[in-house]
């Protein structure tokens, strides 16, 4: 929740964030429930950036906690090839950058 986030800061006022939290649940799970994930995801992407900004944290670092299963590739894997089709996994950190 925004008050939990915003009582985390108080509590320990960082100067720096890595930001790793998110719902996760595995590849069939995230098929499942992907609204449900989107949404807390965004939500809880939201709380620690919100928090941060008015904390006057001075630097986040948000890391996307995905997978990605192209339907045709080769392999190995790199990453020119995570937005291609655009993933459907865990997104709720994409608008981070924003």
């Amino acid at each position: 929740s925004s008050s939990e986030t915003r009582a985390l800061f108080e509590r320990h006022q960082p100067t720096h964030v890595i930001h790793l939290a998110a719902m996760v649940g595995g590849l069939f799970k995230n098929i499942r429930s992907n609204l449900d994930f989107w949404r807390t995801n965004i939500h809880i992407n939201d709380n620690v950036l919100h928090s941060a900004h008015e904390m006057g944290v001075e630097k986040v670092v948000s890391c996307l906690s995905t997978c990605i299963f192209p339907d045709k590739t080769t392999y190995p894997i790199d990453e020119t090839m995570v937005s291609i089709p655009i993933p459907a996994l865990a997104p709720g950190k994409v608008p981070s950058p924003l």
